[in-house]
C-alpha cells in the first residue's frame, strides 16, 4: 500500500482527475476558446507523463517517493490550501461580479494573506498593485486579444466588458 503513495503517481492521478472534471462539459460558448482548451490538454499530458512515470516505479520496485510533510512544510501547504479556495471562490464571483472586479478582489486578497509583513504600507501595495494590473490587463485583452470576459449577474452593468 505505502507503493502507491508514490509522488508521482498521486500527482497524476490528480491531474488525471482535473482534466476529467474541466473536460466533462465542452461547449461552443466563445469562452471555451483555445486557451482553456490547451491547458487542459496541457494537463492531461503532464497527468499521463507522472502517472505513467509512477507505475513504471512500481513495475521495477523502486523506492516510493512517499510525502512527508516537516512542520515548515505544513505551514507552506497550509498557505497552498488556503490560495486554492481563494482561487476557488474567485471562480464562483467571477460569474456574480464580473471578471474584472473578482479579479481585483482575488489578487488584492492573496496578496495581503501571502504578505509577511502585514504593515499598512503593505496592505496598500496589495491593493493598489492589483488595481493598476486589471487595468493594463483590460486594456491589453480589450484591444490586443480579443477575450471574451463573463459579465457580472449579481449586478448588471456593474463592470464594463
Amino acid at each position: 500500500m505505502q507503493r502507491l503513495l508514490d509522488r508521482d503517481l498521486l500527482t497524476g492521478l490528480i491531474l488525471l482527475c482535473i482534466f476529467g472534471i474541466f473536460s466533462a462539459d465542452n461547449s461552443a460558448d466563445p469562452k471555451d476558446w483555445i486557451f482553456p482548451i490547451l491547458a487542459n490538454y496541457v494537463i492531461l499530458i503532464a497527468g499521463i507523463a507522472l502517472f505513467t512515470r509512477g507505475a513504471f516505479a512500481l513495475i521495477i520496485k523502486r523506492l516510493p517517493d512517499i510525502i512527508h510533510l516537516t512542520p515548515e512544510e505544513r505551514i507552506a501547504y497550509f498557505d497552498v490550501l488556503v490560495f486554492f479556495l481563494i482561487v476557488l471562490a474567485y471562480m464562483f464571483l467571477m460569474y456574480g461580479l464580473g471578471f474584472w472586479l473578482s479579479s481585483w478582489l482575488m489578487l488584492s486578497i492573496t496578496s495581503i494573506y501571502l504578505t509577511v509583513d502585514k504593515t499598512r504600507r503593505n496592505i496598500w501595495l496589495a491593493i493598489i498593485v492589483p488595481i493598476g494590473a486589471c487595468i493594463v490587463f483590460y486594456f491589453a485583452f480589450l484591444y490586443f486579444f480579443y477575450v471574451p470576459f463573463p459579465r457580472a449577474t449579481w449586478w448588471p452593468g456593474l463592470m464594463p466588458d
